[in-house]
């Protein structure tokens, strides 16, 4: 037999259609042939095991023939096709049987490597009945997938034989960002908006709508303070307003070979992303206008600009399926493109990593002649040795206290230097700002409450 052949018989037998021994046969059959071993023995002859074999063949094909026909049994999945990254969700398993008596069932649903596989799936259906076999998995990797077919084995109570059958259950299932530290952002970022004292600035008194009437604190504007309720409350009170709505917010999320950095659970580009749709689902819940654009060395993506919860949706579909290259950025270029469509004032959000714009001056060059017209932020993930080597107290062991003492030196010498010419381009109005992964999103919405509150577009 040729090793193709092989493979299609094997495939044919367990992996579609087949019918199989099952575990109670082998035990039956063995049980038989004792019984009629020592009955031959012990007088009865060979025609006494030969009755006994054929006796419990006989029972063994009676139970076959219980087993309803696979025409009488049907299976339907039912999953949701937009799912979180890393996040558990419920796939349901119907498998229905019509035939007039009970079956044991066994299921295996065909996943793409990456879904976390808890088979098989074990139950019982009844004759004329239902039933419904669920399970949980979750998704490592973004992006879309395509779960085909699903496996069944079942056979009657008796055990003796299994049958198998396969069934063609096509469904698509797009993986989007973990979206669940959005929403805890999103609730604190609502009280920032409504609640951080403003700094004083002329031109701005009583801007936004009137939304409520709080304690003063320490910041506000003595302009707003609310004397008639001040007078009632024999408490110092200030007039809260909404800060004024319907920016422009510009998203620029680099996908190139930088971001592809593994960080403690996934890579640099999967916490910018995250970080990216929560300002985008903040400001498109304030009324505010978002683009999003992801580049590499090419424009891998853009989504025009667009308001309301609505564009959220878009955004997603847009970027679910973005998976970092191999090249270098080519920032220059992109900046360009954003230019090219971005025609009004906008708040520029450019996640990616700072040590590129650190250290070409060209790059800062041409985003200082933007901030003539756009409000310019990039924010990026510290690298995670940089900060271990800095901090890191390395063994006196031989060898190692000179070579922890120069990690260390060398490490605390590059942070230093980063931290001053951040500091140097952030007074020249370029704000850049590098955090802990974790703390990324909460950076970006920061960046955005502080540019609408204190009127910067």
């Amino acid at each position: 037999m040729s090793k193709s052949s092989k493979m299609f018989w094997l495939g044919s037998l367990f992996r579609d259609k087949g019918v199989l021994p099952g575990v109670n046969l082998v035990i039956g059959l063995g049980v038989v042939g004792l019984i009629g071993t020592a009955g031959a023995f012990l007088g009865g002859g060979w025609v006494f095991l030969g009755g006994c074999l054929l006796a419990g063949l006989g029972v063994s094909l009676m139970d076959l023939m219980r087993l309803p026909s696979r025409g009488l049994l049907e299976c339907r999945r039912v999953v949701g096709v937009s799912q979180e990254r890393d996040q558990e969700f419920t796939v349901e398993m119907i498998v229905k049987n019509r035939g007039r008596a009970p079956v044991r069932v066994a299921l295996v649903d065909e996943l793409p490597p990456v879904f976390a596989r808890p088979f098989p799936l074990r139950g019982v259906v009844g004759a004329q009945g239902q039933c419904v076999l669920g399970y949980r998995t979750r998704v490592t990797v973004r992006g879309d997938y395509a779960l085909a077919r699903v496996y069944v084995r079942y056979g009657s109570f008796w055990g003796m034989w299994v049958k198998q059958m396969s069934f063609a259950l096509p469904v698509r299932i797009k993986v989007t960002p973990d979206l669940s530290g959005v929403r805890g952002h999103l609730a604190r970022a609502q009280k920032l908006l409504m609640m951080q004292g403003n700094v004083v600035k002329r031109n701005f008194y009583g801007s936004g709508e009137f939304s409520q009437v709080r304690a003063y604190v320490v910041g506000d504007d003595p302009r707003k303070i609310n004397w008639r309720q001040t007078a009632k409350m024999n408490e110092l009170m200030t007039n809260v307003y909404q800060p004024e709505h319907g920016k422009y917010i510009s998203i620029l999320v680099d996908c190139g070979r930088v971001m592809g950095v593994e960080l403690t659970k996934v890579n640099r580009l999967e916490r910018a992303l995250e970080a990216a749709l929560t300002v985008a689902a903040l400001a498109l819940g304030q009324g505010d206008y978002v683009s999003v654009t992801v580049f590499s060395h090419r424009i891998c993506a853009h989504i025009p600009s667009g308001h309301g919860l609505g564009h959220l949706r878009t955004i997603l579909d847009g970027v679910y399926g973005i998976r970092h290259e191999g090249q270098e950025s080519n920032y220059a270029h992109a900046l360009g493109y954003l230019e090219s469509v971005q025609k009004r004032q906008s708040l520029i959000l450019m996640f990616s990593d700072l040590t590129p714009f650190l250290l070409e001056d060209d790059l800062l060059a041409y985003v200082q002649g933007m901030r003539r017209r756009h409000l310019f932020v990039l924010l990026g993930v510290e690298d995670p040795m940089e900060k271990r080597w800095s901090e890191e107290v390395f063994p006196e062991a031989a060898g190692w206290s000179a070579r922890g003492a120069m990690l260390r030196s060398a490490a605390q010498k590059i942070r230093l230097d980063k931290k001053d010419r951040i500091r140097r381009w952030s007074s020249q109005g370029i704000h850049m700002v590098e955090v802990e992964e974790e703390h990324l999103a909460g950076a970006a919405v920061d960046s955005y409450v502080q540019a609408i509150n204190q009127g910067m577009l």
